[in-house]
């Protein structure tokens, strides 16, 4: 066997490749990993502020956290030896041994969160404990110049404590260009950095929370008990009923300490997962396990694209969760996925057929039973990346539930008004709206919702609440492609002008879209700092309600 020889031709050993990286850029790339943009500060920074005990949380920005992230607290703060070591990595109280990653049950354990900040921004700390007579404050320095001692400053109160922590980040990223030139608009950044706090708001309902940006006050929530909490957070300013469900506690006696409970804001909905929140042991995560079970539970109670305006929280022994998947602790791995899936999904089935369904009569919602089997040990020990099992029907439809007699279309809207009235005084262009039953043969209703048609070789049941969605969608789709449309439908005045509320930060978004929502016939102007003012609406609209259809287009 030849030996691999580490020296030249002319004997001389050969210099090393392999060099260790100076600690200055072993920060900055670690750092990175953490800290992707200025709602990752903030969430860092406010979950140190949850561990301290803070009671009250301020977060202050400027240029969409850019120039300033602030982050204030009353916490119970941190004497000057403690703000000399917090800044080093894995400095951290909350892990003396390592069986401690067993019963983790703080935010934060990692001690990355400081060190990474500072990597990227000028940071200062500055702490008072109550039994110091004055705040101390620190300004770490850069990696391989001297670390100077925490310096005593004079401080007003922290909120209403004399107690507690500030810290500030400064120019995030000015001396990463590369990173910098990522970050999205300040209204962006600002929407980002909203959801966080709205998630850990609703996941420390005890703990009241101000969010302002540029001066200009977005939320303020005062401690409260977890459902208002969601309401507050999720409801948008819209009047929907909530509905609250828990799992008893012998129901899943198998896993331990396991608890589920649902806050669910009934009829709201939205195409993005904003208004859906998933807390674990009090921390706010993005799992797609839990996810996955909450839309298979509400998979026959919204329309395609949408998702519920719904707060699910999971309490579970920490030996049974893994929350040392990814620096930045919004991902977990559960020891027996197979069973917190069953637990969500049933929880939530139970939750909807109690209290009706959208979009299903009463009494008619479609029954399922979950076919858990089918998971595979290794999807049990894998959950973020399982397949999900599919709902089999418990029986076939039952004969009784049809009637095929001289059928409606449901309570108000009968055969005769679809041929005679609806199809000849609003046509849809031919173009743009196919339709496949032409030669078919209308047989009648299912459960009061679904059209049911003979095509001759088939039968094709139509959700009228879905068809009637798509034929508005394609008339206000006709007056962007084809202007002469809108005079076959024009718009309808408003007796009373109506304000649709977005957030705040939304509205650079809407100056853009104005012109748009002008060409689909809507008379619009924004209308303070937070809404928007309707005037007229296109003749297609109908007497639907505003605010939830403009936020879908």
């Amino acid at each position: 066997m030849s030996q691999i020889s580490l020296h030249s031709q002319t004997g001389k050993p050969q210099p090393g490749v392999i060099r260790v990286l100076s600690p200055a850029v072993a920060e900055r790339i670690a750092a990175g990993e953490v800290i992707e943009r200025p709602a990752s500060v903030v969430k860092e920074l406010v979950e140190n502020s949850i561990d301290a005990g803070a009671t009250e949380i301020g977060v202050f920005l400027e240029d969409g956290g850019k120039a300033l992230i602030e982050v204030l607290d009353n916490g119970k703060g941190m004497p000057p030896a403690d703000l000399s070591v917090c800044i080093e990595r894995h400095a951290t109280s909350k892990l003396n041994s390592l069986e401690d990653l067993d019963r983790i049950r703080t935010l934060g354990f990692r001690g990355e969160a400081l060190p990474s900040v500072g990597a990227v921004s000028d940071l200062s700390i500055l702490s008072r404990t109550s039994t110091s007579e004055t705040a101390y404050e620190l300004f770490p320095k850069p990696f391989g110049t001297p670390r100077t001692a925490p310096e005593p400053v004079t401080f007003g109160r922290f909120f209403d404590s004399s107690h507690g922590t500030r810290i500030r980040a400064r120019g995030l990223f000015s001396q990463v260009p590369a990173r910098l030139k990522f970050l999205k608009s300040q209204a962006a950044e600002v929407s980002h950095v909203r959801d966080w706090v709205e998630r850990l708001a609703l996941s420390n309902p005890g703990v009241g929370f101000r969010l302002s940006s540029d001066g200009r006050v977005l939320l303020n929530l005062r401690p409260a008990a977890e459902a208002d909490r969601v309401r507050a957070v999720l409801s948008d300013k819209g009047d929907y009923p909530m509905v609250s469900a828990e799992s008893a506690a012998e129901d899943f006696s198998a896993v331990p300490g396991l608890r589920v409970r649902a806050h669910w804001l009934q009829g709201m909905s939205s195409p993005q997962t904003r208004k859906l929140a998933q807390i674990v042991n009090g921390r706010a995560v993005r799992d797609r396990l839990l996810q996955q079970a909450i839309l298979l539970a509400f998979k026959q109670n919204l329309m395609p694209g949408q998702f519920p305006a719904l707060a699910l929280f999971v309490e579970i022994e920490p030996s049974e969760l893994d929350l040392n998947v990814h620096p930045t602790k919004t991902e977990i791995r559960f020891l027996n996925s197979r069973r917190i899936f069953h637990a969500v999904d049933s929880l939530l089935q139970s939750m909807i057929a109690k209290n009706g369904a959208a979009g299903f009569a009463p009494g008619c919602s479609p029954s399922y039973s979950r076919d858990y089997s089918r998971w595979t040990a290794s999807e049990e020990q894998s959950p973020s990346h399982g397949s999900v099992p599919a709902p089999v029907p418990e029986t076939p439809l039952s004969a009784e539930r049809y009637v095929p007699a001289n059928p409606t279309l449901g309570p108000q809207l009968s055969l005769s008004s679809v041929s005679s009235s609806t199809a000849v005084q609003n046509p849809i262009h031919p173009s743009s709206f196919h339709h496949p039953f032409n030669e078919g043969r209308f047989v009648g209703t299912l459960f009061n919702t679904y059209i049911v048609y003979d095509t001759g070789h088939e039968l094709v049941c139509i959700d009228q609440h879905a068809a009637d969605e798509r034929i508005r969608y394609e008339r206000l789709r006709n007056r962007l492609t084809d202007p002469a449309s809108a005079a076959i439908t024009g718009t309808q005045s408003l007796l009373v002008p109506e304000a649709v509320h977005f957030p705040a930060e939304e509205r650079p978004k809407l100056e853009e879209r104005l012109p748009w929502l002008d060409t689909l016939g809507f008379e619009a102007e924004l209308f303070g700092e937070d809404a928007l003012l309707i005037r007229s609406i296109p003749g297609e609209w109908g007497d639907h309600s505003l605010r939830p259809r403009l936020k879908g287009l």
